[in-house]
């Protein structure tokens, strides 16, 4: 190091510039590509080419990692199969494709459970943390009595047992908790790092000039909301797939009886183990009739199946029923806080009750998020298309992303007036047009989604010649 500074002092500094080696005196334009001083002046150096498969794959991996590992799912019910919990977590990464706000919506609410429950017994119980409230909303204690499991211990009903003496408080440590997350901290930096490292090439485009496809856009939308959930779910367990039993404490058999009937006033079914069993009084007690008996008589006429109602009942299964579960799950990510007939396990956008302040503030940032969300979007309408009508589709997609929150959040506004208001029209309230309005909102809002997609897609069939040059990083840092 001294030698290389005797060097640099020899030959570039003070009095010592008279003895410096002679320097080439062509103009930077025509000195060869790796001559010394054509590595400060020549901009090829710092670019490299690209294919349209290097885009996809780094669009894709990136958007993988923001939709599928970023995402902590909910603790599975004991009965359900690897299917079963595969199938619901690729519900949740198609919900973050289509709408990232309802996702952080619901990590939000979750977030503000497990930070007021955790401020709240931190000093009654030594050693409770975020993450073990975050382990209580996700279902992570079932009671159990007689060594079945009864059902989840929601928050509510973990405080009152408690302070009834009817059940211990659970113990577990922090270390426990973190030993059954398949998260660790090196896994989470890694999906950061990919993702920031994204972000960083975006930029850098940005200021080389450089073209940006519109999946760059899209893709670079989703690493936005990956730094966000992750905040949000920073102390929540990843992939846990097995509650903990909390028992309850001995007492006498009628007692116990007392308190099950009791914690459970919401639900017409009795729990055993892992069966459920229907009382007799809301049984069905009419007995079918057997339809061989019906068929025996040859004279009885054949019943001939309509086409119609054939294409009725597809439709319903393939179009109706879908989009039905897609608009109740979304529903679910906004007011879902009880856990109905999922006795053994929570729902899957199961969050514990707010505070009505913290859902203002959740509200609040849901709004936020969207306008980042649009505002990136409408970079793209600035970008090159193949053909007119697509850039034409491109705005009309975006502006169907940005209306309908802002209509939304003007009806919520005005539901909120009215309530306050007290406002009363002969049984026809402010709410009666305001649900169907809601539902062609959010139904504008999806297609606009899917529109954005496709298009960011099409756009790759022909890009402009700079698409394909990207910074070569490795021209700006010192190597051997």
């Amino acid at each position: 190091m001294i030698f290389l500074a005797l060097l640099y002092f020899c030959f570039f500094s003070g009095s010592w510039n008279a003895l410096a080696l002679p320097t080439d005196s062509r103009p930077p334009e025509i000195l060869p590509k790796g001559h010394f001083q054509s590595i400060f002046v020549r901009e090829d150096n710092k670019f490299d080419d690209r294919s349209v498969y290097g885009i996809l794959w780094s669009c894709l991996s990136t958007t993988f990692a923001c939709t599928w590992i970023a995402v902590h799912p909910n603790i599975p019910a004991p009965g359900d199969s690897q299917w079963v919990v595969r199938a619901r977590r690729l519900a949740i990464m198609g919900y973050f494709l289509l709408a990232p706000e309802t996702v952080i919506f619901w990590a939000a609410r979750q977030h503000f459970a497990a930070r007021d429950f955790a401020k709240k017994h931190r000093e009654k119980h030594i050693g409770w943390t975020m993450a073990h409230s975050f382990f209580l909303i996700m279902g992570g204690f079932t009671l159990h009595e007689g060594g079945k499991p009864v059902r989840v211990l929601e928050a509510k009903e973990l405080e009152e047992l408690s302070e009834a003496g009817k059940i211990e408080w659970p113990t577990i440590t922090k270390e426990e908790i973190d030993d059954r997350s398949k998260g660790d901290l090196l896994s989470k930096t890694i999906v950061l790092f990919q993702t920031i490292w994204f972000m960083i090439q975006w930029i850098a485009r940005l200021r080389y000039r450089l073209t940006v496809t519109h999946l760059e856009v899209v893709t670079f939308s989703f690493s936005i909301f990956t730094g966000i959930i992750y905040y949000l779910w920073l102390h929540k367990p990843l992939d846990v797939r097995c509650s903990i039993p909390v028992h309850f404490l001995e007492v006498s058999d009628q007692e116990t009886q007392i308190q099950i009937d009791i914690s459970t006033p919401h639900s017409t079914l009795t729990n055993t183990g892992h069966h459920t069993v229907i009382p007799a009084e809301i049984s069905d007690e009419t007995t079918p009739v057997d339809d061989a008996v019906i068929h025996s008589n040859p004279l009885s006429p054949t019943p001939v199946q309509d086409d119609r109602s054939t294409l009725f009942e597809l439709g319903y299964k393939f179009i109706v029923f879908p989009l039905k579960r897609f608009f109740i799950g979304v529903g679910d990510m906004f007011h879902c806080n009880t856990l109905g007939d999922h006795s053994l396990g929570v729902p899957t956008f199961y969050s514990s009750p707010n505070k009505p302040s913290d859902i203002r503030l959740v509200g609040t940032l849901a709004i936020v998020v969207t306008a980042v969300f649009a505002a990136i979007h409408c970079y793209g309408i600035f970008l090159y298309f193949v053909t007119s009508q697509e850039a034409s589709a491109w705005l009309l997609s975006t502006a169907s992303c940005i209306l309908p929150p802002v209509i939304l959040f003007t009806i919520g506004i005005s539901n909120r007036v009215f309530e306050m208001a007290k406002a009363s029209f002969s049984g026809v309230g402010p709410s009666s047009g305001f649900a169907f309005l809601t539902l062609a909102c959010t139904c504008l809002y999806f297609i606009g989604r899917i529109a954005i997609f496709v298009l960011s897609f099409m756009e790759l069939r022909s890009l402009p010649e700079d698409a394909y040059r990207q910074v070569k990083w490795v021209s700006f840092f010192p190597h051997i």
